[in-house]
């Protein structure tokens, strides 16, 4: 069973959310747009301690827009679906019988409802299942239900990347039950096992971070088994199923057989430093637990909060690989533009708060060929790998564009970075798949053209996806065939003359200087020498255009109209 949705309202930090989730669901966005409560609503309603969260005041939204009010109700649902059809008559939901419900194409589903409602200076709460109309099913044993879900799909929750290095004695090794009671003998055996694994485990974590040189191949092999056994208790390892004709002569050796992320530890290439890293997030994940022992029937949910803090790139790229073959359900959360641009585009979710709710944006399936998708993982995921953070994109044909109105808008007093905008050249990579890109992530973008004949067909594919939007809002067309010309007619003649070593009174045509001017130098080289140009003479030279789309960008990013 999979959870495939969360509906939020008035909780925290959120007015109102609607969420899926897939086998992976990567979260980025803004602080505060919501990121951080949406997990601790998963938290709370999933507990592995398997118990029920008492709600506070502090847990109510409040409504900034509407005067501070504190909102008076919260609510929480979650989804739940069957991985196949038949998998509710498993033997772990036979309890679940009287809350199924039909799904679309066969399959059964849970709604699991939390409602908390403040009266006079009281918090009731509800916990119940909910029926395809949303209306509570009648069942006495809702709490019972409910606390069954939390020890089947528990939520494990790792904070940072900085908790993977650091190491605690456990508290104890007596464990309690999802019901609060003490386990029994048997069990009790086997948690104390299990304590001490763990403490021989954090010797060689704290020795790998110490004394590297001092932990020898043995003692590592040796932790990596002991580590294995605890992970088996926690979820079983399956095979990823593969093409067998696919032909994997030219792939490493270890890629024709490798089923188990476990092995990443003991390939010979992976360094020490590496290795504590993947053995700290393995140990990280049995000890988010809690002090309770999750039962082997559970599969639990793992959320990873900003695995990058104080990761080098390369060893990021390793827990990742590390991260994403183990066989459970995870959410990530990331700041990372490198870590985003190695997950697949279609788990990529991007939280934007609103003033009535906080809207979830990602590339739905199927929405981009899959020539489109490889133009925009190359041209913008491997290269421009902090586009899809953000919140407006300011679209140019060419290099000359990117490093103008990156001086132009310096010279402005824009800071384009900390406006969150990002100008992309999209000669290369084509403009559709860019700009639906930007559209299934809310990103505002705004397109300038040459006036040429390419240019002339850029726009007209802008005006065909327009629709009922301003086209001003969205497109700029130069009024000469590129930029040098547009320039060369609002004040840099003499500029281009200068680079084109061409005197004042030599009676030449302004497209031989301009081609002369390109031919002697790069570029970069007459996009610097433009800026430059403007600082010594006066400011006002940029052509009030090029100060209009800077404006329209700026204010486009910031949300003003």
């Amino acid at each position: 069973m999979q959870l495939k949705r969360i509906e939020i309202s008035g909780f925290r930090g959120i007015k109102r959310l609607s969420l899926s989730f897939d086998e992976l669901t990567v979260l980025i966005g803004e602080n505060a747009w919501g990121k951080s409560s949406l997990l601790d609503a998963l938290d709370i309603a999933l507990s592995p301690n398997a118990t029920f969260h008492a709600f506070h005041f502090d847990d109510f939204h409040v409504d900034y827009s509407a005067g501070h009010a504190k909102m008076s109700h919260l609510n929480i649902i979650l989804h739940w679906q069957e991985d196949y059809p038949g998998e509710h008559k498993a033997r772990r939901y036979k309890a679940f019988s009287p809350v199924w419900v039909n799904s679309q194409e066969h399959f059964k589903a849970l709604y699991y409802q939390i409602t908390s409602s403040v009266s006079g200076d009281k918090i009731s709460t509800k916990r119940r299942f909910l029926d395809k109309q949303g209306e509570p099913i009648d069942c006495e044993d809702n709490d019972k239900l409910a606390k069954q879900l939390m020890v089947l799909h528990p939520i494990v929750r790792i904070r940072d990347a900085r908790r993977l290095r650091e190491y605690h004695p456990l508290s104890s090794s007596s464990t309690t039950n999802g019901n609060g009671q003490h386990n029994g003998n048997g069990i009790e055996r086997r948690n104390d096992d299990n304590a001490r694994i763990q403490r021989r485990l954090d010797n060689t974590c704290r020795r790998l971070m110490t004394k590297p040189g001092h932990v020898s191949q043995a003692e590592i092999k040796s932790s990596i088994n002991a580590l294995r056994t605890l992970v088996d208790h926690y979820f079983a390892f399956t095979p990823h199923y593969r093409n067998q004709h696919f032909d994997r002569a030219h792939f490493p050796e270890r890629a024709q057989y490798a089923i188990n992320p476990l092995e990443q530890l003991t390939e010979p290439e992976t360094t020490k430093q590496s290795r504590l890293v993947l053995m700290g997030l393995l140990n990280a994940f049995i000890r988010a637990r809690g002090p309770v022992e999750l039962k082997r029937i559970s599969r639990p949910i793992l959320i990873l909060e900003d695995p990058e803090g104080r990761l080098h790139p390369t060893i990021l790229h390793q827990a990742w690989t590390f991260i994403s073959k183990m066989p459970m359900q995870k959410v990530l959360t990331t700041n990372s533009p490198d870590l985003c641009s190695v997950v697949p585009l279609e788990s990529v979710k991007k939280l934007i708060r609103k003033p009535n709710k906080t809207k979830v944006y990602s590339v739905i399936d199927h929405k981009l060929s899959r020539d489109e998708e490889r133009r925009v993982t190359f041209h913008l995921r491997v290269h421009r790998p902090s586009a899809l953070f953000a919140r407006a994109w300011l679209l140019v044909e060419g290099e000359t564009e990117v490093w103008l109105f990156n001086e132009l808008a310096r010279i402005c007093g824009y800071n384009l970075a900390a406006e969150g905008v990002q100008i992309i050249e999209f000669a290369q990579s084509g403009l559709k798949p860019l700009i639906k890109v930007a559209r299934h992530f809310g990103i505002e973008w705004h397109m300038i053209a040459d006036g040429d004949m390419a240019g002339k067909k850029y726009a007209d594919t802008v005006r065909n996806i327009l629709g009922n939007e301003a086209e001003r809002h969205r497109l700029t067309i130069l009024p000469k065939r590129d930029i040098e010309h547009f320039l060369f007619f609002n004040g840099f003649e003499p500029l281009f003359r200068d680079l084109a070593n061409i005197p004042v009174e030599s009676p030449v045509t302004p497209k031989k200087i301009i081609q002369r001017a390109l031919k002697k130098h790069a570029k970069p080289d007459v996009a610097l020498a433009m800026i430059n140009f403007i600082e010594q003479e006066n400011v006002d030279n940029i052509p009030i255009l090029l100060r209009w789309i800077l404006k329209r960008i700026v204010a486009m990013s910031r949300g003003q109209s």
